[in-house]
C-alpha cells in the first residue's frame, strides 16, 4: 500500500465530505481542499471518481475550473 494525498470535497447536494485520493505530487499524506490543493496534486484527483454520496448524488471534479460536477442525482 502506497502513500497519497487527499483532497476533501463536499457533496454539492448535501455537503457530506468525501476524500478524493491523488497519487500525483509529493504524496505526503497531505490533506487539501479544492481551494488550497497544489496544482500537481489536483491533476490526479479523479482517480477513484466519480464519488457516490449516500444522498444519491454522483459527482467528480473539473480539474481546470476546480469545481464539482454533478453527474447524476438519484432520488432518496
Amino acid at each position: 500500500m502506497g502513500v497519497f494525498d487527499t483532497v476533501n470535497i463536499s457533496c454539492p447536494n448535501c455537503g457530506e465530505m468525501h476524500g478524493f485520493q491523488s497519487k500525483s505530487g509529493e504524496c505526503i499524506l497531505g490533506q487539501y481542499t479544492l481551494e488550497n490543493c497544489p496544482d500537481d496534486v489536483i491533476l490526479n484527483v479523479n482517480r477513484h471518481s466519480p464519488a457516490c454520496c449516500d444522498c444519491g448524488c454522483v459527482f467528480d471534479v473539473d480539474i481546470n475550473k476546480r469545481e464539482v460536477n454533478i453527474l447524476k442525482q438519484y432520488g432518496k
